[in-house]
This record gives structure tokens, C-alpha cells and sequence, in this order.
């Protein structure tokens, strides 16, 4: 057994020991019951190991005991008593002959009694004195009052016929005692009227109890009952006393405002998010929506607003490094706009950002497929995130509704970028409730930034979040301080992959679409293959002779992935299923390129719209040429009746037709010679639009060049 001085045991029933002196020349150590006020008992080393083994003693390793107070923090009573009690203990020793003779009853008395005596106090009171100093580790401030033990602390005062507590001054009434009957009443009160949703104030809540409690029913003349309160009734002091005295800060906030309020802003908080990704990169990644406050205008005319955007952010939980995003229009929980920040996300995005001018390499922003994703039952629940949980092998986890306390670190991103665009952009939502002054201008009007112009801020923010900025609250591990990894997220992203257990995983880009985007049914028709009104091909289908096919047998249908926000591409397995191929829209459907789902379905109805409107026109006007065709027909039926001659047989009229032919031919140009041509005749003639006379002109030159219109 191990000992040694100022070692402090346990036993099996809590009860602490102190070795206080050993002397190893004798064999006999001295051991000092903590909490008694009994002097040190003597013991030989054996018999010490016999008590050990049969109370099961146990090395206590934090001694909590010896008070290490400095002298700052204790008050000038609590400083002088113990300077008092250490010079008395001090005497003490100086009056034995050595240590060891301190704990020989014949040598101890002698030496009490010359220090009570020297002092002027008692003899329990040295003894008190020397407990407390061989209890408290033989150090100065274990001989320390102990005022925490003054009072009975957590023991109820009994209740007797005096009134407990300071006289009342200005009420003659000098109260009652709070006894166990009424500490009953006062704690079904404030389970009843405190303890609620209704959130009533403990003012409320003692004013009810008295109603319900303290009260009896009296009877008017016409029969209803009211409440008269007793003559012995707590006051609102010693109420609000034992509401205080019995509160639970967490049952108090989670019966009058909710678990969830509790979860969210008062539970206890001892970890940190990075914890949870414990193998490093691309371990865990968080993924959630916000609304933007800025309102946007159409990229077409900016006199439309267009309201205000969904912002998808994808990040990594162990670097805190934003993998992508998404900004749409779409509804809240839409699958299609995380699909496009899981897509940015797992596949290269320097040819995005591209597209909006902005030059990086895959080494700036890297990209994988993830162990894991924390998302809130939002966008990744349901049948649409099935297809890419079992083809990348992705677990889906989500949290809780309403706690976004357990997404913390992509909220804090969220926040960062409000205060970052909110100084500079026009059209930011004001909120509160004040009301707008008058001539006012509302701050949806004052829009100005277009989706794509909000697109470039936030892929400008992302970027400067992953490359520059610092993680003040980032909790570094020993390699991350002995390397010098600064608290930025790429450099914690490059740190992980060099030493971290996880390891990036990628998987081909058209793999990653195909398994991510949405999929439906496509028809190979013999000019194409046709999906949602459009036509694509690749060099894929054309080797392989489906159109025709389809148009030699007719046509089938095939499953495509396609991404809902760019109709440009749709994406086909091969048939043996193993390759992915990409389609691309033919060539006369080019104005479709880059065009969302909906866009193309709302150019698509206007297409349908303006034909509709120009076959009713078409309807009108063919009505109308109809008329004019039997008009003319009638009056040619009515000229040829007049002037038919019923004498000459069928048979003649048939004959000769050739010749009759010939001199009409002879007849027409004939005409043409004795007439100016018809090109030649805007080269005499001058038009105005304004000159009314033109027109009579025309018609004078008309007639006498070719006869009249009718041809006289």
C-alpha cells in the first residue's frame, strides 16, 4: 500500500482519512478522521493495511481539501481569524519537543495547556484549531473558519409561535409562519399559475394562489358565491422567498417556453462542432437555406422585382471550408436547389465561376463526395435523395426541426454574409417594426442587383471566407499547434488531408449529375430524343443508330437525369448500364441553352399562347378570303351565264383548246407591248405618305397606260 504524508483516503461509505505523520524507524503512522473533531490516531503500517483492506480504502487523487485561497479573495475577517489561529498553532509546535511528540497525549496536553494559557483561550479551542490544521493538509489556510457551515445550511428552520424573520415597520400585522401546510399550497400554486405556457409573472401567480388556496367562498343575498381571503395569508416576500428558494432554471424555461427554447438557448454547452467530425475532411458536411435579405429585379428588365433569393450553403464541418452553393428562386425545402449546391460541391467549379468571370484552379477550391451530410428535414427528405445515398454511398442525418443550434457552424456562415452584403447592397429588408415614414420609399423598390450580379458577390464571399478568413473560436489539436496551422479554413482543409484518417473520395463528374439530379422518362423518337418539349442527341446515340431506329421501328422511351436549372445537357446510362453519357440540345433549340425547367416551360407556353393567337387570326382572315374567293366566283358564274350561248354543243366548246391557249398567250403579250412594264412605273411617280393627291395620280397614270383596272 502506498503511503505517504498528507495522503487522503476514501472508504466504501465516504468517509475520509489523513495520513498526517509517518515514522518509519517505529513502523507507525498517524491517520486523522476528516470532518471529526478528533485528535490523530497511531497505527502500526500492518494494522493500517488491515483497516484499508476492511473499509476498502481508496487513494483519493484531487484533494480538494487544502484551501489554496489567496488572500485577495478572503474577506478581513476571514484573514484575521485565520492569523490568529496559525500563530496559536505555531505556540503550539514550539512547545513540543518534536512532531511527533504532538501526537503523544502526555506531551500534547502539557503543550495545550501552556498555549490556552499564553492566549487566553480555551483548550477546545486550540484543540479545534490543530483538527483543522492537520485535517486541512498542515497548510496556513486550513486552519481557515469554516463559516460555509454556519447557519444549518440546507435545513429548513423550525416553525414555532414566534414570527420568524425582520418586524414588520409600517403593517401592524406581523404575519405568519410559513409551515409545511402552506409551503404545500404555495408550491401547487406555482406548479398551477408559474409553471405554464401562459407565462404569468410571479406577482400573478401569488394573487391566483391566494384565490385558490387561501380563500373561502361567500355567499351574497341572491345566491353567487365570491372569494374572501383568510386571515392568515403569506405575504408576497416570503411567496417569491420560496419560489426562488425552490427553482429549477431549467424546468422554469422549458414549462413556460418549451423544450426547444431550452435546447436552443440555455442547455448546457461543454463540446464543439469539429468533434463531430473526428476523421477530418469531408467526414461531415452541414447543409442549409436561408432567405437573403436583399430583394433582386429581373435580369431582363429592372424595373421588375423579383423578390428575394434561397442561398443553399454546403460546408465542411472539421475546416469550416464553404464546399458550394446554390442561389434560386425556388420554394423553401426544394430538392432541385440542393441538388445544385450538393453537385457544385462534388465536382470542379472552375468552370462556374468561369462563367462569372472569376479565374480559379481545383486546387483553390477543392471538391469530393462526403462520408456524411447534417441536413434539418428540410431538402434531404424524401424519395429524391434515395438515388444519391445508394450510388455514392452518402448517409444522410438529420437534426431535429427547429434546432438550428445543432447546424451551428454553417448559421454563423449564413450570418457572415448578411453582414458583409448588407453595408453595400440597395434593397436590403429593413426590419423591425417601425413603420414607414411617409414619402418613405419601400426597400423593395430600391433593388437593383440582378441573380446572376448576386451570384458573383457570394461566390467573391465564399472565396475570401475559405482562403482568408480566421476562425477565432477554432478549437486547434496538438499537431495543428505544433505545425502552426493558422486558423483559416483551406489551411485547415490541407492540414486535415495530410494527417487526418479521412480521405478525399471523387467520383466522375457525370456520375456524381446522374445520381444527384432528378430523373424521368425520355422518348427516342426518329429526330431525337425528346424530354419536356425538347429535342437532344449525342455522338453516343448517333454510333449507335437510335433515330433510326425509332424511325424505321418506332419509338421507346429511356430513363435521363437532367438538372431542373439548366435544360442544356440531360444525361442517359448506356445500355449496358455501366457508362454515363451526356446529351446536348440540338442546334435549331439553341435558344433554350442555359434556360431553367420552368423557363422553358413559360417560353414554351408563350410559344403556344402567340400560336394560338395567330391561328384565331389565321381563322379570321382564311373566313374572309374564303368570302372573297365565292364572290369572285359568283360574279364570274353570273358573267359566264349571261354570256353563254347555249346553241354551241359540248363537244365544240371542248375543242381547240391548245389554240385558244395560243391566242391568249398572243393576247397577254400584246398588252405587255403596248404598256409600260409594271417595274417601270415607281420610277415616274414620286409618293408621299402626307400628300393626299399621290393616289390620284397613281390612278390617273393607271388608266391611261393600261385601260382602267379592269382592263377597258
Amino acid at each position: 500500500m502506498q503511503m505517504a504524508v498528507n495522503q487522503l483516503f476514501r472508504d466504501r461509505n465516504g468517509v475520509l482519512l489523513r495520513i498526517v505523520h509517518i515514522n518509519k524507524v517505529t513502523s507507525m503512522v498517524y491517520v486523522i478522521e476528516v470532518g471529526k473533531n478528533q485528535f490523530p490516531q497511531p497505527m502500526t503500517f500492518e494494522e493500517l493495511q488491515v483497516l484499508a483492506e476492511g473499509r476498502g480504502l481508496q487513494i483519493v487523487e484531487e484533494d480538494n481539501l487544502v484551501r489554496l485561497d489567496s488572500d485577495e479573495e478572503l474577506s478581513d475577517v476571514q484573514r484575521e481569524k485565520r492569523d490568529f489561529a496559525w500563530e496559536v498553532v505555531q505556540y503550539f509546535f514550539q512547545k513540543v519537543e518534536g512532531e511527533e511528540y504532538a501526537f503523544v497525549p502526555r506531551y500534547r496536553q502539557e503543550a495545550i495547556k501552556q498555549t490556552c494559557e499564553a492566549f487566553r483561550i480555551s483548550y477546545n479551542t486550540v484543540k479545534t484549531y490543530l483538527v483543522r490544521y492537520w485535517s486541512g493538509g498542515g497548510v496556513k489556510n486550513g486552519v481557515l473558519p469554516r463559516f460555509a457551515n454556519c447557519g444549518a445550511p440546507g435545513q429548513d428552520k423550525k416553525v414555532g409561535d414566534k414570527k420568524r424573520g425582520r418586524p414588520r415597520i409600517r403593517d401592524g400585522n406581523q404575519g405568519v409562519n410559513v409551515d409545511d401546510k402552506m409551503k404545500k399550497a404555495i408550491r401547487a400554486g406555482l406548479n398551477k399559475h408559474y409553471y405554464s405556457q401562459r407565462q404569468n409573472s410571479l406577482r400573478v401567480a401569488y394573487e391566483l394562489t391566494l384565490r385558490d388556496y387561501f380563500s373561502t367562498r361567500q355567499v351574497r343575498d341572491d345566491g353567487t358565491t365570491y372569494p374572501v381571503l383568510l386571515e392568515s395569508i403569506p405575504s408576497y416576500a416570503q411567496f417569491l422567498y420560496w419560489a426562488r428558494k425552490w427553482n429549477d432554471p431549467k424546468r422554469e424555461i422549458m414549462t413556460r417556453h418549451g423544450a426547444r427554447a431550452y435546447q436552443q438557448g440555455s442547455r448546457t454547452i461543454v463540446g464543439h462542432a469539429t468533434m463531430d467530425a473526428d476523421l477530418g475532411c469531408a467526414d461531415l458536411w452541414e447543409i442549409d437555406s436561408t432567405v437573403l435579405d436583399v430583394w433582386l429585379v429581373s435580369s431582363l428588365n429592372s424595373n421588375v422585382v423579383c423578390g428575394r433569393p434561397r442561398l443553399i450553403l454546403c460546408t465542411d464541418v472539421f475546416s469550416r471550408k464553404i464546399m458550394g452553393f446554390s442561389l434560386t428562386y425556388e420554394s423553401l425545402n426544394a430538392y432541385s436547389s440542393a441538388m445544385l449546391a450538393l453537385a457544385m460541391s462534388m465536382t470542379s467549379k472552375v468552370a462556374f465561376c468561369a462563367q462569372l468571370g472569376i479565374n480559379i484552379t481545383d486546387e483553390d477550391w477543392d471538391y469530393c463526395v462526403p462520408n456524411r451530410i447534417l441536413a434539418d428535414r428540410g431538402e434531404l427528405i424524401g424519395t429524391h435523395i434515395e438515388n444519391a445515398v445508394e450510388q455514392l454511398g452518402i448517409t444522410i442525418q438529420n437534426s431535429p426541426p427547429y434546432r438550428a443550434d445543432l447546424k451551428g457552424v454553417i448559421e454563423q456562415m449564413f450570418n457572415q454574409i448578411h453582414l458583409k452584403i448588407k453595408p453595400f447592397a440597395d434593397g436590403v429588408v429593413v426590419k423591425g417594426n417601425r413603420p414607414r415614414e411617409r414619402g418613405e420609399v419601400d426597400y423593395r423598390l430600391r433593388g437593383n442587383l440582378t441573380l446572376e450580379s448576386m451570384n458573383q458577390i457570394i461566390l467573391k464571399l465564399i472565396i475570401f471566407h475559405n482562403k482568408h478568413h480566421v476562425l477565432d473560436d477554432y478549437p486547434l489539436d496538438a499537431s495543428m499547434i505544433e505545425e502552426g496551422v493558422e486558423k483559416i479554413p483551406i489551411k485547415l482543409w490541407e492540414h486535415g488531408l495530410k494527417h487526418k484518417k479521412g480521405q478525399l473520395r471523387r467520383l466522375p463528374p457525370d456520375t456524381v449529375r446522374m445520381a444527384l439530379y432528378p430523373s424521368d422518362q425520355a422518348t427516342v423518337g426518329s429526330r431525337g430524343i425528346s424530354f419536356r418539349g425538347l429535342l437532344y442527341a449525342s455522338q453516343y446515340t448517333l454510333s449507335q443508330g437510335w433515330f433510326q431506329r425509332a424511325r424505321a421501328k418506332g419509338s421507346w422511351k429511356v430513363k435521363v437525369s437532367y438538372n431542373p436549372m439548366d435544360m442544356t445537357h440531360i444525361y442517359i446510362r448506356d445500355e449496358d448500364g455501366l457508362g454515363v453519357h451526356k446529351l446536348t440540345l440540338l442546334e435549331h433549340l439553341q435558344q433554350y441553352r442555359m434556360k431553367s425547367e420552368q423557363e422553358v416551360e413559360q417560353i414554351q407556353a408563350l410559344e403556344r399562347e402567340r400560336t394560338n393567337q395567330s391561328k384565331e387570326r389565321e381563322l379570321q382572315e382564311k373566313i374572309k378570303l374564303f368570302a372573297e374567293i365565292d364572290s369572285i366566283v359568283q360574279d364570274a358564274r353570273a358573267k359566264t351565264e349571261a354570256e353563254r350561248d347555249t346553241t354551241i354543243s359540248k363537244t365544240k366548246r371542248l375543242s381547240g383548246i391548245k389554240e385558244n391557249q395560243r391566242r391568249e398567250r398572243e393576247l397577254e403579250r400584246e398588252k405587255m407591248r403596248d404598256n409600260p412594264k409594271v417595274e417601270d412605273v415607281p420610277s415616274i411617280l414620286t409618293f408621299h405618305d402626307d400628300d393626299g393627291d399621290d393616289l390620284e395620280l397613281f390612278r390617273t397614270v393607271q388608266e391611261r397606260n393600261w385601260g382602267g383596272l379592269d382592263g377597258e
